[in-house]
């Protein structure tokens, strides 16, 4: 309805204009802004509007005056992710196939692996950028580390990117031995990465910055903001983690059980649904030391204390666009690439010696601070995931099912809701929707490339459709030893060693969306229909498996040739 009046307003706009005296005026119809924010790693219950007891005020707004999606699913991993979110195109087709360093050898540079955003699929900014936009990104790109795989390559007029997958938030120190020290563009140019100015902080103010000083008078903005915050290294300034030490006392044990009855309260989890139990080999929090309580509460702190300040930081880009009258106008979505971290890096015998080296100071005093690696494990990561199943690496829930929220004042109603599953291939069709712009292909800019695999959510966000995806649509998922297809419904999944034990499994989502009660011995003619649309999906992707025993996170903590 809403675009429907903005129809009728432009179309009296050309009708006074043609009965005027004076030549007629060529009026171009509002194009809104699109803005995409992302943040790393941020599990499904992290945030307040989905019942965490960490502040995020400024993105709870985006709920409030937009629409959350509540069954809003991605890749289980970063790159992946970042692939299809930036080109609406199955990883397996658009060159992310698996994440770069944890390919084997029978998938590496074969077609979809390439391990960088491959020329068979146009980017968001190429497209906008061709049809008028000013095209912005700044923070984590992870899509590819040589020049034809930049920002500056793939659309965006300005661009300022970590290339790599994470690293440290005060410096330009690397995350893991394989990636020593991190590597920054600024428009195409290699950048040295200025010490000091927190990631999150930096990665605002540069959009800010192309945003007053790089737009063009009367264009539209497309812009891309991702955050490192809140991928492990979880560090923040001290005041926002000193703030949240005490809390985390309480254990991840009873805060768990808050954060559930919260989204109980909130509507996301039904009255009679099922506790998730503890995951295998968490702990009770009773059973730690105090020494280990104290050490534990000061770990997730500090993670709160990142998530509190990405959404500080995202609440300067909402007054910017306040301040300069364009909120109404900008079509907003924040999403996570993936769910909460179980994984401790800095915890491995064989990379102990690496981080001692280049994070020296790691004192309880310090923890988020310059210096310090703090991971939290999957004790506090099914804090994130709340009474989901799983955590980022696996195709479970706590994986997939992330937080989505689209806020368009002037396009979308506010205050609304939605269960309907969608996918992040369906972003890129979203905002080409909201544009008026068509997807290039099978063409662009001289050479072939692949239409998106999602569909438009812009009906499913103003109201005018219940579903984004029609029941006898099947969605297929793959990446390293983890297997998924959603259809009507229902989900059939196989996950791979350690977090699984390779069987498939079957779960009517819309009644279990947190994997409780496995229905593949119950319905095996369904099991065998699902598992034949998922061979399909697996033979048009070209999808290359990686075998059971295959240690996809030994490269991890594998020092690089050139570490020294």
């Amino acid at each position: 309805m809403m675009l429907e009046m903005r129809s009728l307003a432009f179309l009296c706009v050309v009708l006074v204009l043609a009965c005027a005296s004076s030549p007629p005026t060529r009026v171009e119809p509002t194009r809104p802004n699109l803005l995409v924010i992302i943040a790393d790693d941020l599990g499904y219950a992290d945030l307040g509007s989905y019942g965490s007891e960490i502040p995020t005020p400024h993105i709870d707004r985006l709920a409030r005056d937009g629409v959350q999606l509540t069954n809003f699913h991605v890749a289980a991993t970063c790159s992946p992710t970042r692939a299809m979110l930036i080109t609406g195109v199955d990883n397996h087709r658009n060159g992310l196939g698996s994440m770069h360093r944890f390919m084997t050898e029978e998938q590496r540079g074969q077609p979809g692996y390439e391990g960088h955003l491959n020329q068979r699929v146009a980017t968001l900014g190429e497209i906008l950028g061709a049809e008028g936009y000013d095209t912005f990104f700044s923070g984590k790109w992870h899509l590819g580390t040589q020049p034809e795989s930049f920002p500056s390559a793939r659309g965006f007029d300005r661009s300022y990117a970590l290339l790599v997958g994470s690293g440290d938030n005060w410096s330009d120190a690397g995350p893991a031995p394989i990636e020593p020290k991190g590597l920054f563009t600024e428009d195409g140019q290699r950048v040295e990465r200025p010490a000091g100015p927190f990631s999150t902080e930096l990665f605002t103010d540069k959009l800010l910055g192309y945003l007053r000083e790089a737009r063009t008078p009367g264009k539209p903005f497309v812009g891309l903001l991702s955050f490192q915050a809140v991928h492990w290294p979880h560090q923040a300034p001290a005041a926002d983690v000193s703030r949240h030490i005490e809390e985390y006392h309480a254990g991840w044990d009873d805060l768990r059980e808050a954060r559930v009855k919260r989204m109980r309260d909130l509507g996301l989890v039904a009255e009679d649904a099922p506790y998730q139990p503890r995951a295998e080999g968490i702990p009770a929090w009773d059973s730690l030391s105090d020494d280990e309580q104290r050490w534990e509460a000061h770990r997730m702190a500090a993670y709160a204390g990142m998530t509190e300040n990405m959404d500080h930081h995202i609440g300067r880009l909402l007054q910017y666009l306040e301040d300069t009258g364009e909120l109404d106008d900008t079509l907003i979505v924040f999403v996570s690439d993936n769910g909460p971290d179980p994984s401790e890096p800095d915890q491995e015998p064989r990379a102990k010696a690496w981080y001692a080296t280049f994070y020296p100071n790691q004192t309880l005093e310090n923890t988020g601070g310059p210096g310090s690696f703090p991971s939290y494990g999957p004790q506090w990561a099914q804090l994130g995931s709340g009474n989901l199943r799983g955590f980022k690496g696996g195709a479970f829930e706590g994986g997939l099912r992330v937080p989505f929220l689209a806020h368009w004042p002037a396009g979308l109603p506010p205050g609304q809701r939605s269960d309907a599953f969608a996918y992040v291939t369906d972003i890129v069709p979203t905002l080409l929707d909201a544009a008026g712009v068509q997807h290039p292909a099978p063409h662009f800019e001289g050479h072939p490339v692949h239409a998106p695999d999602g569909r438009s959510l812009l009906p499913l966000l103003m109201g005018q459709s219940q579903v984004a995806h029609p029941p006898e649509e099947a969605i297929g998922y793959e990446l390293m030893k983890n297997r998924a297809l959603f259809q009507d419904g229902y989900k059939l999944v196989r996950v791979g060693p350690p977090a699984g034990d390779g069987s498939w499994k079957l779960f009517q989502l819309d009644r279990d969306p947190f994997e409780l009660n496995d229905l593949a011995k119950v319905e095996p003619e369904r099991v065998a229909r699902m598992r034949a649309r998922y061979d399909a999906y697996a033979t048009e992707m070209g999808v290359i498996d990686m075998p059971d025993d295959y240690d996809v996170f030994r490269a991890l903590t594998t020092e690089a040739p050139d570490a020294q």
